[in-house]
């Protein structure tokens, strides 16, 4: 793909909230209040189900609270996805290189600027790498997500993620074995997924 070709992929909406339903965006304090209307408002009609009284005017309040409930939840989730969408640097494709591997992980560096797309640049820089020295300067959690260090050498701010192996033959193969670099999706610090060659394929 072109460099075109990501950036239009970045703007695809339908690509990007695909992306973001496989993350935890739900997780957010926000959402406490309108759940637990719903479950209230749920509790209560299943209650007087139970006992036969589901048409009364008891029904009123429990089916307030979950009217409530659905449409506070709704405008909820547009606001935590909207939010979680227009954050800066977040869904920008970056082409990722390996720098190399260790006990079933590919550790892989990738840069979330402009220079994100270039595939000769971030091979170069992959190459000027040496893994066992980054893995012994830094004691991150590269397994869980990507973490922002320093190239000395070449003064160069980057992102470094391990990913494990059969997930990148499992959704891109061909990028990782055939081109040195496969191209990631980067949402947040905790997710950077490696994009699925059938979502690549498409936008050609």
């Amino acid at each position: 793909m072109k460099q075109n070709d990501f950036a239009k992929l970045e703007k695809d909406n339908d690509f990007r909230k695909s992306y973001l339903n496989r993350t935890m965006w739900w997780k957010n304090i926000l959402m406490i209040a309108p759940v637990c209307f719903l479950f209230a408002g749920l509790t209560g009609i299943l209650y007087l189900f139970n006992i036969d009284m589901l048409f009364s005017l008891y029904i009123i309040p429990y089916l307030i609270l979950f009217i409530i409930g659905t449409i506070w939840l709704k405008a909820i989730k547009k606001h935590l996805q909207k939010v979680a969408m227009v954050a800066q640097g977040a869904f920008h494709v970056c082409l990722a290189a390996s720098v190399g591997d260790k006990d079933g992980y590919t550790y892989a560096v990738f840069v979330n600027d402009t220079h994100r797309y270039d595939k000769y640049y971030i091979t170069n820089l992959a190459k000027e790498i040496s893994l066992q020295e980054l893995l012994a300067k830094n004691n991150a959690p590269f397994r869980k997500k990507a973490v922002s260090i320093h190239h000395d050498e070449s003064n160069t701010d980057m992102y470094m993620r391990a990913y494990p192996k059969k997930e990148i033959a499992k959704r891109n193969a061909g990028w990782s074995l055939n081109e040195g670099y496969f191209p990631v999706l980067y949402i947040n610090d905790k997710d950077v997924p490696v994009v699925r060659r059938k979502d690549l394929d498409g936008k050609k």
